[in-house]
Order: C-alpha cells, then sequence, then structure tokens
C-alpha cells in the first residue's frame, strides 16, 4: 500500500515537473498591444466650461479635458467614499453622457448672461446637484502638447493662482496611464493647491500622447520627461526657478535618469520605486502574487522562476532595453536633491523594500556628500493608501510639499 502511495505520489512529482519545464522552456507568444491614436479633432469648442464649480451645499468640483475626447469631472476629498470622478462625453456643445448610454443626458452647462457664469447640473445614480462656475480658484488649468523628436505629447498643466514658481512634471508608472488616473490626477491637484505647478502627462501611446510605451526604453521615457522641461522653459506664461521631476513606481527609474540627461532638473521624487533592477524587481512581485494565491513556500522560488521568464518573454523587446537598469548607479553620482519614498506593505507587493532600503542606507554610508532624504512609511502598501481613509494618505503628500518649499 505505502509502494503505491509513494509510486502515485512520484508520477504526480514527475508530471509536475514536466509542467513547470514545459511553461519555462516553451516561451508564451509576444503580447500585442493596440493603440488609439486620438487624431480627430473636437466636434465641440469646450474650452469655457474646464474650471471649477461650487454647488450649493459648499462643495467645489474640477472640469478638465479629458485624456481622449471631451472632459473629465472630478471631487477631490481625503475620504475614498467621497471621490468622484466622471468622464463627461460631449453630445453636443452643452449636453454630456458620462455612463456610454447616448441617449440619456446626464450633465448641462448652462450659460447665465445676467450673471456671466457657467451653471453645471449633474445628474447620475447617487449624485444631483447645481453648481456655478468660479473664478481664479486653487489653479488655472491649460491642456498642452509638446515634441520629442516627431512624436506629439500632451498633457494638463495646472498653474496655481499663488504662484511658487515651483514647477513638478510627473513621470508614470508601468503600463497603461494618463491624465485620467484619479490615483496620479488626485496627487497632482494637491500640488497645485499648494503652489507647485504642475505638468501630468499623458504617457506616450495613452491618452491624446503618440508613441508607443510597449517598446520604449527608459531613455525613451526620460526624453519625452526633458521635452516636458523643455517646453516649461520655452512657456511665455511663467518663469520658473525650480524644475523637478516627479516618479511614480517605474517613473522613479526613469527620474534618475532624466537629472543625469538634464542640468535643468532641480530636484527628484521617486515615489514607491525599486532600488534593485527592473529584472529583479519583477521576480519579487511574482513570487509575491503566487505567496498570496496560496501556493506552499517551497514552491514559490521555482515557480516565481518559470513565471518571471514567462512574462518578460511576453515583451522580449521592453526587457531587453530596460531589465538591467540599475537606479543605485545613478544616484551614488547625483548631485540632484533627492527625496525617495518608499512604504513598508509594499515588501509583499511589488517593491523589495528591505533590499531597497538596505541599498540606499550603504549608498549614504559610503557617499555622506549624496544630498538624498530617504523616507519609509509603515502600514501602506505600494499605493500609499490609510487604512483610516482607504485613500492616499494626507502625511505623505504634505510631506512632499513641504521637501519641494523648502529646498
Amino acid at each position: 500500500m505505502i509502494k503505491k502511495i509513494l509510486k502515485t505520489a512520484l508520477v504526480l512529482l514527475s508530471l509536475i515537473v514536466i509542467a513547470i519545464l514545459g511553461l519555462y522552456f516553451i516561451p508564451p507568444g509576444q503580447e500585442e498591444i493596440k493603440y488609439n491614436y486620438v487624431t480627430e479633432k473636437p466636434t465641440f469648442n469646450l474650452d469655457s466650461k474646464v474650471g471649477w464649480y461650487k454647488t450649493t451645499d459648499g462643495l467645489y468640483y474640477q472640469v478638465t479635458w479629458g485624456a481622449k475626447t471631451g472632459l473629465q469631472l472630478n471631487y477631490f476629498d481625503s475620504l475614498r467614499v467621497n471621490l468622484k470622478s466622471f468622464r463627461l462625453s460631449p453630445l453636443s456643445e452643452d449636453n454630456f453622457d458620462t455612463n456610454g448610454d447616448t441617449n440619456t443626458i446626464e450633465a448641462i452647462f448652462e450659460w447665465s448672461a445676467s450673471s456671466s457664469k457657467y451653471f453645471l447640473e449633474f445628474n447620475g445614480k447617487k449624485t444631483r446637484f447645481e453648481a456655478i462656475k468660479q473664478d481664479s480658484l486653487y489653479y488655472n488649468q491649460r491642456e498642452v502638447n509638446y515634441y520629442n523628436g516627431d512624436i506629439k505629447l500632451s498633457g494638463l498643466l495646472l498653474q496655481p493662482y499663488t504662484k511658487k514658481n515651483i514647477a513638478v512634471i510627473f513621470i508614470h508608472g508601468s503600463g497603461l496611464s494618463d491624465r485620467d488616473n484619479f490615483w496620479y490626477m488626485y496627487q497632482a491637484d494637491y500640488l497645485a493647491r499648494h503652489g507647485i505647478t504642475v505638468l501630468l502627462p499623458d504617457k506616450r501611446g495613452c491618452g491624446k500622447s503618440f508613441g508607443e510605451w510597449h517598446t520604449a526604453s527608459f531613455n525613451d521615457f526620460a526624453e519625452d520627461a526633458i521635452s516636458a522641461i523643455q517646453f516649461l522653459e520655452r512657456d511665455s506664461y511663467i518663469s520658473y526657478y525650480k524644475i523637478g521631476v516627479l516618479g511614480l513606481s517605474q517613473g522613479g527609474w526613469i527620474s534618475h535618469l532624466v537629472a543625469h540627461k538634464s542640468e535643468r532638473v532641480d530636484f527628484i521624487i521617486d515615489i514607491v520605486s525599486s532600488a534593485t533592477t527592473p529584472n529583479e524587481q519583477i521576480k519579487h512581485e511574482i513570487k509575491n502574487d503566487i505567496v498570496n494565491s496560496g501556493v506552499p513556500g517551497f514552491l514559490a522560488e521555482p515557480l516565481a522562476l518559470v513565471f518571471t521568464k514567462r512574462a518578460k518573454s511576453k515583451r522580449e523587446i521592453w526587457w531587453e532595453k530596460n531589465g538591467e537598469f540599475d537606479p543605485v548607479l545613478l544616484m551614488q553620482k547625483s548631485k540632484t536633491s533627492t527625496l525617495k519614498i518608499l512604504a513598508e506593505n509594499d515588501e509583499m507587493e511589488n517593491v523589495p523594500v528591505k533590499q531597497s532600503e538596505e541599498a540606499i542606507k550603504k549608498l549614504l554610508e559610503t557617499n555622506k556628500d549624496i544630498p538624498l532624504t530617504l523616507k519609509l512609511y509603515q502600514d501602506s502598501g505600494h499605493a500609499l493608501f490609510s487604512a483610516e481613509t482607504k485613500w492616499i494618505r494626507s502625511d505623505y503628500l504634505e510631506f512632499v510639499v513641504d521637501w519641494i518649499l523648502n529646498l
């Protein structure tokens, strides 16, 4: 009986090994990315609708240009349950749909000649209000275009009315990402409300920006950010005495490369980005995914090797260009003021936090003149959420603003 059980177990183990070897050596198909570039000019002129609107109960809503066509309506709050973000797809100059049902008009802009203001009436499943457009509230919004070579890039420029003459350019993380991503927009809004100009771009190949993100190198993304810096320098609206870059997740790697390539970068903010190479980081992330799915620990390591190889094989060009990028090599040469932020619980998610923290501390021990501030937030993961609010923690945002303003 025991021999039979052992024989069965051996057969099952052999099948598992064969399956794992098959997954390792048989490459998956290459990932196909379809790009839907915005090439048509908008049918309606929506510029006059962009701005801030105050409701009868004293709440303020932002209306801004969307990453595709139409507008975006946002409501910002520290509690996740109160947040609102809707795409306003134009049905006419003043009528907009929010849910794809073109038979239903859900947002109406009405111009009042007597008060010279737009009134916004918004009708949704849980929300119905009337709001009056406000003048000179928080910051001015501009949709801007600039070029990296022949690649047209687009984004939002948020310029505070209480100017500090400091500008920050956001650098997106991995995958699809544009200005409509509320996690980015929320942080951009916070900085702009505190007097810091923000350029929130659509990542190349996303929103209204052209190019391809899935074949691009970190150098390509860095050049995109440098093109944004050059745009700000040419912009006649304001002269900035400090310009910095804020890289989120994958964008944190790129932020160091931008500063290395451009003397115009006055500061770097690297948010929840690994201090390892992308090759090391992806293995850590996939191993966490395997462990978190309930697979026994002793199997996690070999399975991580298999699935890391398969994940990278789907986009070979990108990994060939970027896999061995080492941010520490740029940090140790840097003379640019740098803020690096990590999140403790990210160790169980995306980033090898302990390894990254050790690498930075070792770097600072051997290079004491590097102007680098390391900040670790406990009880938060990759998105830097608060356990109480279920949204981006306010102490993190306050720290970033204070750090920038006190440079």
